[in-house]
């Protein structure tokens, strides 16, 4: 039987492995931290679930079929959470826009369809895309505001072309595990196991062996020290992509008749507000929390719960007018965890051809980026390997 190796063992290494084992390799799963998951993880408390990442995959065919392949039934989000807001002059709106700003953005946008000029240019910013393609009103408080929700960056940093090319058109579901997300992960070590995939834990691989087909599953700047020997360009490139850390807190409170409802807001910059944005987790699956549960998301790293609660309590007066205060948080800061969506990736993209057929990479860096997308690039990191030659 051929043998592989799986370097990391967050989601993407875990499926990485899994498909693997499927197509008839021996793996061998390592990981440097003492648990797999990476940065997924669903704590339990008392108070309710709480997500230290993504708590939700984009409906695919791919997240279908991985679902299935667990035995995890899919949870659909609650109806109430088709509402989503975007803060602006002091409260949250579902249309941010003035009419004159929407009139803008609608006489640009024709202009650019009526020219066939609505693709991304080359070198272009998101920023001045959107000034070009939907008015300079509509790229800040709309389109920059959705996109820095994501990529957690403003839309003066973000490559339009890296963005646009790795975004999954049409309209986005959601689907989790019951238990969370930490439930997907379970699933997919604990199948690996019975499968009889080797997972060793709290052991940092230094080198590699290039008579072992390898997938690198780590974050961009452990996998450019791994392939530096073996493709040097490529590690250029990947050592060269800017990551931004992000902590988030999930903030318990009492409920309360007044609550804004729906998936969550988000703040643009200057708006008043320091958090990219907040999520209202037990609006948007349920048996989430019996409290008003919701999940505050911040570029910048923070030290401990006290000046976690700080940020949300200034931030949560400014959205609400109240100052209620939490029953319980709980705060997950992850340094370097979110790759910069600048030219680099595009960099990244171009020099993937560099690698040697005996190693593939799978990971936030390499375009697409999502829980949905980690799934899919694991699939084509795993049919790509080759075992080496001689």
């Amino acid at each position: 039987m051929k043998s592989a190796r799986v370097i990391g063992a967050g989601l993407s290494g875990l499926s990485a492995a899994w498909c693997l084992a499927d197509a008839g390799w021996q793996v061998e799963l390592i990981e440097a931290a003492n648990e797999p998951g990476g940065l997924i993880h669903t704590h339990h408390t008392p108070e309710g679930l709480v997500e230290t990442a993504a708590n939700a995959f984009v409906s695919t065919d791919t997240t279908a079929r991985w679902f299935e392949r667990l035995g995890i039934p899919p949870v659909s989000p609650k109806p109430e959470s088709k509402k989503r807001y975007i803060f602006r002059d002091g409260r949250a709106r579902r249309w941010p826009l003035t009419v004159f700003e929407t009139t803008s953005m609608a006489a640009h946008g024709g202009l650019a369809m009526l020219s066939r000029s609505t693709k991304a240019r080359p070198g272009e910013t998101i920023e001045t895309w959107g000034h070009r393609v939907v008015g300079k009103g509509a790229t800040r408080w709309l389109i920059g505001a959705a996109l820095q929700g994501i990529y957690a960056t403003p839309p003066n940093r973000l490559s339009a072309e890296a963005i646009f090319s790795g975004r999954r058109k049409g309209k986005t579901r959601l689907a989790t595990p019951a238990g969370g997300m930490g439930e997907f992960i379970a699933r997919l070590h604990d199948g690996l196991v019975a499968r009889g995939v080797h997972c060793t834990f709290s052991q940092r691989v230094m080198t590699l062996d290039a008579n072992t087909p390898t997938i690198i599953a780590t974050n961009a700047a452990a996998a450019a020290a791994l392939i530096a020997p073996h493709a040097p360009a490529l590690a250029q490139a990947v050592a060269g992509v800017e990551m931004r850390s992000i902590s988030s807190v999930t903030a318990f409170f009492v409920k309360s008749s007044s609550d804004l409802h729906g998936f969550g807001v988000l703040f643009p910059r200057g708006c008043g507000v320091s958090a990219l944005g907040v999520l209202f987790n037990d609006d948007t699956f349920p048996d989430r929390s019996t409290l008003r549960s919701e999940r505050w998301i911040y570029d910048l790293p923070i030290d401990d719960e006290p000046a976690a609660g700080q940020l949300v309590a200034a931030d949560r007066a400014v959205l609400t007018s109240r100052a209620d205060k939490a029953i319980a948080l709980h705060l997950t800061s992850w340094p370097n965890a979110l790759p910069v969506y600048d030219h680099a990736i595009l960099d990244v993209k171009a020099k993937l051809a560099d690698r040697p057929p005996w190693l593939a990479l799978a990971g936030n860096y390499l375009g697409r980026l999502g829980v949905a997308a980690l799934l899919e690039q694991a699939e084509e990191a795993a049919s790509a390997l080759k075992e080496p030659r001689g």
